[in-house]
């Protein structure tokens, strides 16, 4: 999401044109335009009365800098998953299925949002059994993704998350489960008289915010049953992945497993992958945008190397493209910090004359390199190529 782009006057339009199509070819409902609505809406008015604040008495304590930057980033990430909905929800999106470790990726994600977990102060639980399954592995990140975004918003105490098999059929099967209440709340829940039959699942709608929207969206796109119980102050998550691997690979025999990727141009095995960009100059984020259209991407544009900072505390992007001249001691800070924080992104120069294309090496430090005048020609099978090779 370009947002040095957005034109405020033509932006109902814009939203007519993205959520239109949705709604009536993909089933998006109008409840959950609304949220996104809402969900984007509220903290920038709350932003906004801060600002008033701001002009009329020309002071602001760190506190209220704090609350405002908080409330930026809220409405900024608000309109990031109403974004990736209403792709998910328009479909067309090509999974390139493989054997993963279920497990391996619970665990990078988990890694990849440390600090996240550490500013809310909540605790993870791990029970977590070796498990691998056939999936989309770019859709499986963002699942988990999602549901740790989910479980962040909710949770009030620790969050587990548990991995293990069922015996028949033998299919994975990841449970996340957290209390939605505080503990003494809780308690006394457990000590009034229930209603309806004992047991039956019990849905709190106070939960369904724009990030279950997503993780039902990618569930619901990857074919993964959903099961969601919030009974007694708790809630529990339970997927199930119907093609679970083994030495047979049995239950995948409805799946086609890719073990290489296509540089057709026809082809979008990248469907979903997030890629972050960095570039000052609106013609060269104009190069870019246009050159990777047709792959299905999920695109932000940043035009500083502090700006893509701070986007990649919250998650790091599975690329990262930028052009060479802002190779400066700040860009040094951005791949340590990036390091720091568990991502290894692909990482893709633009250089500022030529039509050179030069794929990455192996070393820790290597990087692709595509000439400006070459982006329309050779970006995409850069990104095809480093997305795809083995880190």
């Amino acid at each position: 999401m370009d947002l040095s782009e957005l034109n405020p006057a033509g932006s109902s339009a814009a939203v007519s044109a993205v959520i239109g199509p949705a709604l009536n070819e993909s089933g998006l409902g109008w409840s959950v335009a609304s949220q996104i609505g809402v969900e984007v809406a509220a903290p920038l008015t709350a932003a906004l009365d801060r600002v008033r604040k701001l002009q009329a008495t020309g002071q602001i304590d760190r506190q209220g800098l704090q609350a405002l930057h908080d409330e930026l980033l809220q409405a900024r990430r608000a309109s990031i998953v109403g974004q990736q909905i209403t792709r998910l929800a328009q479909g067309g999106i090509q999974q390139q299925h493989e054997t993963v470790s279920l497990a391996q990726v619970l665990r990078d994600v988990l890694s990849q949002r440390t600090q996240d977990l550490a500013a809310r102060g909540i605790g993870v639980k791990q029970v977590i059994r070796s498990a691998e399954v056939v999936v989309d592995a770019t859709l499986l990140s963002a699942f988990l993704h999602a549901v740790l975004d989910w479980g962040l918003r909710h949770a009030r105490t620790p969050i587990e998350f548990r991995l293990d098999m069922k015996t028949w059929p033998a299919h994975a099967r990841f449970a996340c489960r957290f209390g939605h209440l505080p503990a003494d709340q809780a308690a006394a829940l457990a000590e009034r008289p229930t209603r309806g039959a004992p047991g039956a699942p019990m849905h709190l709608e106070a939960l369904d915010c724009l990030s279950w929207r997503l993780l039902e969206h990618l569930a619901l796109t990857m074919q993964l049953p959903l099961e969601r119980s919030d009974a007694g102050g708790e809630t529990t998550l339970t997927v199930e992945f119907p093609h679970t691997a083994n030495d047979s690979l049995e239950g995948a025999s409805a799946i086609e497993v890719d073990s290489a990727f296509a540089l057709s141009g026809d082809s979008r095995p990248l469907s979903g992958s997030h890629v972050l960009v960095i570039a000052n100059r609106r013609d060269v984020r104009n190069q870019i945008r246009h050159a990777v259209a047709h792959m299905g991407l999920m695109l932000d544009f940043v035009t500083s190397i502090e700006s893509a900072l701070e986007f990649c505390q919250h998650g790091t992007p599975h690329a990262i493209i930028y052009e060479a001249q802002s190779c400066d001691r700040s860009f040094d800070h951005l791949r340590e910090d990036v390091a720091r924080l568990g991502g290894r992104p692909a990482w893709i120069e633009i250089t500022e004359h030529g039509e050179a294309f030069e794929v990455s090496s192996f070393g820790d430090t290597s990087m692709a390199r595509v000439g400006r005048d070459a982006i329309t020609s050779s970006l995409p099978s850069a990104l095809m190529f480093e997305l795809a090779r083995e880190p």
